[in-house]
């Protein structure tokens, strides 16, 4: 049973049932819905001009009764009699000076109260008898005058606080009460039971009423609590849900809402609105009687997401409303606690949590087969290389191997759980021989070609041409006051944006309304929100056509007058009316839904299919993402040939190497850019080699760790075949220019600490040998440096650019037929020190 159904099935919180409601009760909103909700009496009367509330007015003239479905007519006008039973007067309380009955002749007048169309409850029974009897049908006005018969004024009513009149001997209750007993009776209220509260009037008539008095205290105080929470997160009130609901907790006795929802669940025609209500009100207050208890789930081995109220992932506020954190696989004692007091000191969300307990109990598993895996305190290096070891040998439950790149995230996290929580009282006694493993490193994933994921324009011509068809279905339900063609324009502007603009869907989705600005010469551009670099108020230049695309939209929004006040800030407010969504923007599925169906719509087309091209193969859901807009974004970038620098700005990263990941270099662009760097190659005495063209480039030299080599046999070989070894810098035929500056400075450190390292344990060969490669690639670094300060500005800047694509961005192979029918390697290496 997880913790949320152990607090529901309790039907209170035994024995302090009485320190459970007040503490209910001192959450209850006193001034919650004025004019409708009557605390006294706990009764609502749901107005129909509320647009929370979920009942209308008939839309029949003048009929006083209201309908539960917008447009739809009330019971009455649907039976075809409407005004056949008259509306009685809607009041819950009795009147201080409540009108007697109009019936009067020969100086007599009748002393009862007037109830109904100003007659009393017997005079009306007799007027509307008289038309079964024949008689001629007259109006109330006649039968007043006419009436011989008189009543005198009844006794007050048994029920406390009512100012009516009693005509039930049996019962002393007068017409209202004794009708709404006579219902009661049939839920097990006796008449002392009736009589011990105060109670409205006219219940049993109206709809859109409800009344919680005769269910249990604790139960009625909680569904008032989860309506006031419920209100407050938009979502409409339901008069006949709750009705249903008062109902069955009657009937069946219940206690509890967990009780409440069996039932509705037992049932073979289900309310899907009742069942909705009580699965939400359960998890509602199944935190508050975990609140309550005073207890700390997060101290326990199984946590209740839902119950503690943890947000779902790192980059929501939503709650959880189902799911467990189950700790207990970590089988190492002060590692199940380190977990949960790291999860809980830094609040993390429930997915973050997940992530700990999976690379916890990695270490937990190595560290249980160790001699003091128990004890943090006696941990030494030999138990770090052991937890190490288990990272490098990680399996999922099949036995399979992970992938390099979930063994490096699991081992990178374990080492910032250790770092960062190195302050709480768990890992404050781990050994700081055993912290030596933060330093260490697993190999990631070798940088694979990027494939390509930019859209072609070919294919972004298709949809423009089409765009007309990116629109709802006919049997989306419009929102009341929105048309299907405002509906449309919404979703076809957030296309063009997320074509144009580059942005993260998110980003698009969550425009501000005044997004589009000008600078002070007239160039537009807009102000976006980054959620998940957490940047606001960031700036993007944007082209004419698209300005005009916001500006239609912005000048159809201008027309919607009933969107929340909490969503009128965005550039596209969510569609719906109620519920927390109709405060924000719309959805990631509330466009995708529709952009899906879109592609599928066009890719049916006769004339997509019958293209030559085939386009409809391109249009498939793997190429045809909405993150892929951002990929052709960048690719048009790098197609025009925009800097690096300027291109991670634009597509607002940390570091040009984020940017790679976006863009396929193409075979002119990475001619170019050899081409400029060309220029300054030169060999190991630092002498400079003259430029060659391209094709002369490939054909007589192929990569090294460090640079180039030319040697015929080690190009003949692809660089298989190096007579010395790889000491690059010692070969009359190496080659390095100012693309290979960074591997090179970061050789002459690892050099360097090799020799430190060598110390007095080596041969005096091996001293000389290291520090004269040491020395030959400190000329070389020497040598580029002066060719580099003899250019001008706007040369060192060409070389920069060119620099930085060689080293960030894997080139694409060029031709086999240029490159003499054999496979090329990259012209630059991948770093070891790009893969961290």
């Amino acid at each position: 049973m997880t913790a949320s159904a152990e607090f529901l099935r309790r039907e209170s919180p035994v024995p302090e049932a009485g320190s459970y409601l007040a503490f209910l009760e001192s959450m209850i909103e006193p001034q919650w819905r004025p004019g409708e909700w009557d605390h006294k009496l706990w009764l609502l009367a749901a107005d129909p001009d509320n647009p929370l509330t979920g009942i209308y007015p008939c839309p029949t003239p003048g009929c006083p009764r209201v309908a539960t479905v917008t447009g739809r007519l009330c019971r009455s006008c649907t039976s075809g009699e409407p005004g056949a039973e008259p509306a009685p007067a809607r009041r819950w309380s009795p009147e201080p000076d409540a009108p007697r009955c109009i019936v009067g002749s020969a100086g007599r007048n009748c002393q009862a109260m007037g109830m109904i169309r100003g007659l009393c409850h017997l005079h009306y029974g007799r007027w509307h008898r008289s038309f079964d009897n024949g008689q001629p049908r007259l109006s109330v006005e006649e039968f007043a005058a006419a009436d011989t018969i008189m009543y005198r004024a009844g006794k007050p009513c048994a029920c406390p606080g009512c100012g009516e009149e009693s005509n039930q001997r049996a019962t002393r209750l007068c017409l209202w009460h004794h009708s709404m007993f006579r219902r009661l009776t049939k839920l097990g209220v006796d008449l002392e039971a009736f009589t011990a509260v105060e109670r409205p009037l006219n219940l049993r008539y109206h709809r859109h009423v409800f009344s919680f008095i005769d269910l249990p205290p604790i139960l009625r105080t909680e569904l008032l609590l989860v309506l006031q929470e419920r209100d407050r997160n938009s979502f409409r009130i339901l008069p006949v849900t709750m009705r249903r609901i008062v109902r069955t907790a009657m009937e069946t006795r219940a206690r509890s809402i967990h009780r409440l929802l069996d039932t509705e669940e037992a049932r073979t025609r289900r309310d899907a609105s009742v069942i909705g209500f009580l699965r939400h009100a359960g998890l509602i207050t199944a935190r508050w009687r975990y609140r309550h208890s005073g207890r700390d789930m997060r101290s326990e081995d199984v946590w209740d997401a839902a119950v503690i109220g943890l947000r779902i992932d790192r980059t929501t506020h939503t709650l959880c409303s189902k799911g467990t954190l189950d700790f207990r696989p970590i089988s190492v004692d002060w590692l199940r606690e380190a977990a949960k007091d790291y999860s809980r000191h830094f609040d993390l969300a429930a997915d973050q949590v997940r992530d700990v307990i999976r690379t916890i109990q990695v270490v937990s598993d190595a560290l249980a087969r160790r001699p003091h895996g128990t004890r943090p305190e006696l941990l030494t290096r030999a138990d770090s290389n052991a937890v190490v070891d288990a990272y490098r040998h990680l399996t999922d439950t099949d036995g399979e191997p992970r992938t390099d790149s979930v063994k490096y995230d699991y081992f990178k996290l374990f080492q910032r759980i250790l770092r960062d929580g190195g302050d709480l009282e768990t890992l404050a006694r781990v050994s700081p021989r055993f912290m030596f493993i933060t330093a260490e490193s697993l190999p990631t994933a070798a940088r694979a070609r990027n494939p390509g994921k930019a859209i072609p324009e070919h294919i972004i011509r298709i949809l423009d041409a089409n765009l007309e068809l990116l629109a709802v279905d006919e049997a989306y339900a419009i929102p009341v006051g929105r048309t299907r063609a405002l509906h449309n324009l919404m979703l076809q502007t957030i296309y063009q944006l997320l074509r144009d603009l580059g942005r993260r869907p998110t980003e698009i989705y969550s425009l501000p309304r005044d997004t589009l600005r000008e600078t002070d010469d007239g160039q537009p551009y807009i102000i976006y929100n980054s959620l998940k670099t957490a940047e606001y108020g960031l700036e993007l230049p944007i082209h004419r056509s698209t300005a005009r695309v916001i500006q239609t939209w912005q000048s159809a929004l201008g027309t919607i007058e009933d969107i929340h006040p909490d969503a009128a800030g965005y550039l596209f407010p969510s569609p719906r009316r109620y519920g927390p969504q109709s405060r924000t923007h719309i959805t990631p599925t509330g466009f995708h839904t529709n952009y899906w169906r879109w592609i599928d719509r066009i890719r049916k087309l006769p004339d997509v299919r019958a293209d030559p091209a085939k386009p409809a193969d391109f249009l498939t859901r793997s190429r045809m993402g909405l993150y892929n807009w951002r990929h052709t974004y960048a690719q048009r970038l790098s197609d025009n040939s925009t800097p690096p620098d300027v291109i991670q700005e634009l597509m607002n990263h940390k570091s040009f190497t984020t940017s790679t990941g976006y863009i396929k270099i193409t075979r002119e662009r990475q001619r170019q850019a050899i081409e400029t760097v060309n220029s300054t190659t030169i060999d190991r005495r630092g002498l400079l080699h003259g430029p060659k063209d391209y094709a002369a480039y490939v054909r007589e030299s192929v990569a090294t760790p460090l640079g180039l080599c030319t040697e015929p046999s080690n190009v003949k070989a692809a660089g298989q075949s190096c007579p010395v070894r790889n000491k690059c810098g010692g070969c009359q035929y190496y080659r390095a220019n100012l693309s290979h500056l960074p591997q090179i400075d970061a050789h002459i450190v690892a050099l360097t600490a090799d020799l430190a390292a060598a110390g007095d344990i080596a041969e005096p060969w091996i001293h000389q040998s290291l520090k004269a490669e040491i020395s030959s690639y400190k000329r070389m670094r020497t040598a580029l440096l002066k060719e580099k300060s003899k250019l001008t500005p706007e040369d060192k800047a060409a070389i920069d650019d060119a620099v930085t694509l060689l080293q960030q961005i894997p080139p694409a192979a060029p031709h086999l037929e240029a490159a003499g029918e054999r496979r090329m390697l990259p012209l630059t290496p991948v770093r070891t020190a790009d893969r961290t």
